[in-house]
């Protein structure tokens, strides 16, 4: 009868073992699908915070290249402006005996400030910034407290703003401030001082 009894209870035991086995891997295969639920979710996000990162770059990178073309056309505005003012200057000073005296003379093939300057204008013109530096810093090395080193700071200022370098355009705005002010007071009413005038205001 003992032997009756154990045998029902091993054969039960033995039933029950499959189903018991079958719910594990249900209960396996759910907490596999959940996970891979929450991967798939994540990885959404993911996708999502890199569309939005794309979408912020693009975004300052435009804001960049709009700023260098504003400052690229602003600057052509004023070359242009700067050029038909320094004609009429050359129209005034052929008219005028004495102007032309107060001209640097040109000695053993030397060029005067007034050729220096003009020439490393043309290159300001031109867009050609690093030969434009190099023309300007010649000059105002060359003619320190000539008629146009206020004139040479303030375009090196300018440049050096361009190019990026706010060490340098801060030093060149300075010293454009002080010399072009002192051309304001030392000359006032005169193309000079309204030409100085002029650029102190656009100075930063």
């Amino acid at each position: 009868m003992i032997k009756l009894r154990l045998s029902f209870t091993l054969l039960a035991g033995l039933m029950l073992f499959p189903s018991v086995e079958a719910s594990s891997l249900e209960q396996r295969l759910q907490k596999l699908e959940r996970q891979m639920s929450r991967f798939s979710a994540l990885m959404l996000e993911v996708q999502e915070l890199r569309a939005d990162l794309q979408q912020n770059f693009g975004a300052v990178e435009e804001m960049v290249h709009q700023q260098q073309q504003l400052k690229k056309q602003q600057s052509s505005q004023y070359l242009d402006l700067e050029a038909r003012i320094r004609k009429l200057e050359s129209a005034s000073k052929q008219r005028t005996t004495a102007t032309k005296a107060a001209r640097p003379v040109v000695q053993q093939g030397q060029s005067s400030e007034y050729e220096t300057y003009n020439k490393a204008f043309a290159l300001v013109r031109a867009n050609k910034s690093k030969e434009a530096l190099v023309a300007l810093n010649k000059l105002v090395k060359k003619y320190p407290n000539g008629e146009y080193a206020g004139d040479a700071w303030y375009w090196m200022g300018r440049l050096y703003t361009v190019t990026s370098d706010k060490k340098q355009a801060k030093r060149a705005f300075a010293q454009a401030k002080t010399i072009l002010g002192r051309t304001v007071k030392r000359s006032p009413g005169t193309p000079q001082a309204e030409r100085a005038a002029a650029k102190l205001k656009k100075i930063p």
